[in-house]
């Protein structure tokens, strides 16, 4: 069987044209650099013959985690400290190289990427911990590197009988977010982070030239009245690590520190309560626990039985996109949106899928549309254009209204239902702005209601 790159990312980037009323929405796969069938095979030329890291017990140590990013120039003083303070340090990539350069021996090199020309990235460290996924140019550099087992969902086929325990590390696909996770495993729960920019300074994507990623494409992000240059894989980076470290933080008994200059740093200091709503989403729906529940793919049915939909069908708020596959079942077209590019199940990604702000107008229309679990996020200064923009959209909408507060945003410090209301509070608010609903259900914790257009 053709093993082909699985997406890691799903980006949507707007582009507008001069004139245009609406952006131009262009999808944009993130693949990983290595084919799965190339990761598979170093893992299992990798693995045999090695001791693998297994979990260790939690101890009070301090990691210093050095990626590559440009600041890492700016912060060799502190980084020094730490050292003499007797701080274990990591350098990630080519950041070990750029230490010893600078007078710093690291305690340990961290190495995952699987491509060939990853071995040139080798440099001085006391000890080297390479992902089995590497390619075996990077043992036959440095035979006596520990090896480590990065989450695959495909591993088990190729590991070879072992022994003794081990542990596999997750925390995404790129070495910054994946180390925190190796150092967890080593037993370390206080992490100091220098290098962790994930984004560009002027021409410079790395503290030291690494041309193997001088042709990825770029982006520019606004964040507290600045722009920041990134990478595609670098703002896929970034979200995962705002969903990794909040989860370690939150649930793991982590403390983690980020200094130097960037997009990643400067958002992580100025805390949650800075993130906008688009990047909160995105960092929640990159948290494998947020998608489990989908609460409109239960309601599905219920649709179907109270408003009998035939034709087009908007879900607004499509989230994970399993309720609109449950609704082109059920034989209906469907157009889905939703306000996070990274929302969509890999299932669902065949669906007409479009980012929008539910408080802005939007271009479509269809007779019914599907509304579930949405506007108790929706600040409410905005209700008012949210409701009014979905019914201008379709004819007959349904919704469901959670009339609770959230148990999930937490997870990132900051709560995600926005307006909390009782059902009779909505009922009111659907009346006054001109709505006829012809329906309601109070089920205690959340609220159902059909809210259809008043034919005059």
């Amino acid at each position: 069987m053709k093993i082909t790159p699985s997406p890691i990312n799903r980006l949507l980037i707007e582009h507008y044209n001069e004139g245009a009323t609406m952006p131009l929405v262009l999808p944009v796969a993130v693949i990983c650099n290595t084919t799965d069938e190339q990761l598979l095979g170093n893992i299992k030329a990798n693995s045999p013959g090695r001791t693998w890291l297994k979990l260790e017990e939690a101890h009070d140590r301090v990691a210093v985690l050095c990626g590559s990013g440009p600041s890492l120039a700016d912060t060799l003083p502190e980084i020094r400290g730490h050292a003499a303070r007797g701080d274990v340090i990591f350098g990630l990539n080519a950041a070990a190289g750029f230490l010893f350069e600078n007078g710093i021996l690291a305690s340990y090199q961290a190495i995952a990427d699987a491509r060939a020309a990853t071995a040139d990235l080798i440099g001085p460290a006391k000890e080297h911990l390479f992902a089995s996924q590497v390619s075996p140019k990077c043992f036959e550099r440095m035979p006596s590197a520990h090896l480590w087992h990065m989450i695959n969902d495909d591993i088990d086929e190729v590991l070879p009988e072992y022994d003794d325990d081990y542990c596999l590390v997750g925390g995404g696909t790129s070495i910054g977010c994946t180390a925190l996770f190796l150092a967890y495993a080593m037993g370390y729960r206080k992490f100091v982070l220098y290098g962790y920019d994930t984004s560009y300074r002027g021409d410079n994507h790395h503290v030291v030239d690494q041309a193997l990623n001088d042709e990825e494409a770029v982006v520019t992000i606004p964040f507290m009245g600045r722009d920041y240059t990134v990478s595609l894989t670098m703002r896929g980076q970034c979200r995962a690590f705002f969903a990794v470290a909040h989860v370690m933080q939150k649930t793991m008994g982590c403390t983690i520190e980020v200094h130097g200059d960037g997009i990643l740093p400067d958002m992580w200091r100025a805390g949650p309560d800075a993130l906008s709503e688009h990047q909160k989403y995105e960092t929640m729906w990159s948290l494998p626990e947020y998608r489990q529940w989908s609460p409109g793919e239960d309601l599905v049915d219920k649709f179907f039985d109270i408003v009998k939909p035939m034709g087009l069908v908007i879900d607004f708020g499509c989230g994970t996109g399993r309720a609109s596959l449950k609704i082109e079942e059920r034989g209906c077209e469907v157009i889905a949106i939703d306000f996070a590019s990274n929302c969509l199940d890999h299932t669902s990604r065949g669906l007409r899928f479009f980012t929008m702000d539910l408080s802005k107008p939007m271009p479509f229309s269809a007779p019914y549309g599907f509304c579930t679990d949405v506007l108790e996020h929706i600040p409410t200064a905005q209700i008012g254009d949210v409701i009014s923009n979905i019914m201008a959209c379709a004819k007959t909408v349904f919704f469901q209204v959670s009339t609770v507060n959230d148990i999930f945003g937490q997870t990132i410090g900051t709560p995600l239902h926005l307006t909390v209301q009782q059902h009779g509070w909505w009922i009111d608010l659907f009346e006054t702005m001109g709505y006829t609903v012809t329906y309601d259900m109070d089920r205690g914790n959340a609220s159902l209601f059909v809210v259809s257009r008043k034919v005059n």
